[in-house]
């Protein structure tokens, strides 16, 4: 009906505003890999913030560098936060001193570009967690 068709509009415009609540979205990606696999999934995120345009390169020092797009398709701002680990090709995290939750604010239609390099040459696989901005970890 029309009034249920207002209401989930209107709950999706709360969410987008305040930001995403529960479960986070969480998406692996491997050396030579264009797109990310997903191990875990938050439906009220992946409905509106989309991963995008996935490379990937080693530097002459040999660490990897991957860069992404995250895309907010809500017309509204969204928030949200994102930390990476990263993982050898045996499967071990890799000892990363600088991992932390990086928050990040979109406009409706908005995309941010991220760029980062693996802590060590060893790194061919990562992990990427997305979630509420007010989660604790």
């Amino acid at each position: 009906t029309a009034l249920k068709l207002v209401c989930a509009a209107a709950l999706a415009a709360l969410c987008a505003c305040t930001g995403f609540r529960g479960s986070q979205s969480v998406y692996t990606g491997g050396e030579g890999q264009n797109e990310l696999g997903q191990v875990v999934s938050n439906s009220g995120l992946d409905n509106y913030l989309k991963i995008k345009n996935l490379r990937s390169a080693r530097l002459e020092d040999g660490r990897w560098k991957v860069q992404f797009e995250l895309q907010n398709e809500l017309q509204q701002h969204v928030r949200f936060q994102w930390a990476i680990d990263w993982f050898d090709a045996s499967g071990f995290k890799v000892a990363d001193a600088t991992r932390h939750w990086e928050p990040v604010q979109l406009g409706g239609g908005g995309f941010t570009t991220i760029q980062l390099v693996a802590p060590t040459p060893t790194a061919t696989n990562f992990k990427l967690q997305v979630g509420s901005p007010d989660e604790i970890h």
